[in-house]
Order: C-alpha cells, then sequence, then structure tokens
C-alpha cells in the first residue's frame, strides 16, 4: 500500500493549472489506482490539509469551501484507504524515528503512513527523502 502525501493530492485536484509539468504524471498514477493496479492511503491529516490549501487560496469563505469540498468529493470516489488521525502517545512513541525530517507538518504523514505499514511515501515533497532508510520516498512519476 502506497500512501499519498498531500502534495500529490492537491495537483489532482485543486493546482492542475499550477502545475501543469506534474500534472501528467499524477493523472496517470491514480488513473492506475482507479484501474487497481495500484493499493493507495491517505490520511485525515492530507485531507484536512487539502481542505485548509482551498480555504486559504480562495477569496472568500463560500468560495474556498465550496472548492475544499469539490477537492475532498474527486479525492474521496478513489479506491484508496483512509486511514486516522493517530492518537498522541502514538505519536509521540514513534517522533524520535523521524527526528531527520525538516519539515515538522510532514511528521505526522511519515508515522501515519509507517504505523499503518505502507511501503511508500509517494509525494512531491522530496525532504521525505531524509526519512527513505525508514520508508521509501517515490513521486508520482514512478508509477506512471
Amino acid at each position: 500500500m502506497l500512501y499519498i502525501d498531500t502534495s500529490v493530492l492537491l495537483v489532482y485536484t485543486l493546482t492542475q493549472s499550477a502545475e501543469k509539468s506534474r500534472y501528467p504524471d499524477t493523472e496517470k498514477f491514480f488513473a492506475n489506482i482507479r484501474a487497481g493496479s495500484l493499493s493507495g492511503a491517505t490520511s485525515f491529516y492530507a485531507l484536512h490539509e487539502v481542505y485548509v490549501f482551498a480555504l486559504d487560496n480562495a477569496p472568500d469563505f463560500p468560495t474556498g469551501a465550496a472548492f475544499g469540498k469539490a477537492a475532498l468529493e474527486k479525492i474521496l470516489t478513489l479506491p484508496l484507504h483512509i486511514l486516522p488521525f493517530l492518537a498522541r502517545s502514538e505519536r509521540a512513541r514513534h517522533a524520535r524515528k523521524f527526528t531527520a525530517l525538516r519539515d515538522s507538518s510532514d511528521l505526522p504523514h511519515a508515522i501515519t503512513a509507517r504505523v499503518y505499514g505502507c511501503e511508500v511515501i509517494v509525494a512531491y515533497d522530496d525532504h521525505f527523502k531524509a526519512i527513505s532508510d525508514l520508508i521509501p520516498y517515490k513521486s508520482p512519476g514512478d508509477y506512471a
């Protein structure tokens, strides 16, 4: 099972026009997910980040809420496992393993992927390479 990071979900849903070079590989990656040739998962952390991104980049709340909802609906139609938030104690127990991550906002993603047995983190955030000894990092293009 592949853990799909927010950076990939954003290209798939909200930033297609700004990420023109990344979108074709991302679309092919999700076509493989839809076809069942790849097994994917994401988390409530990623879903929340997608929604907040829509709110933060909209001119007003109603517009952001509408775009955020549409993005979540598009994601939730995919045959993905949706992984839950981790208990605080679970995050604390595993956090020491991931001190090499430079961006603390990626910590819940890495821990969730590890706890739920994901083989790879699929992302456009290459700083996940810093923990590749614990969980490998790939981009959607590696599967397209």
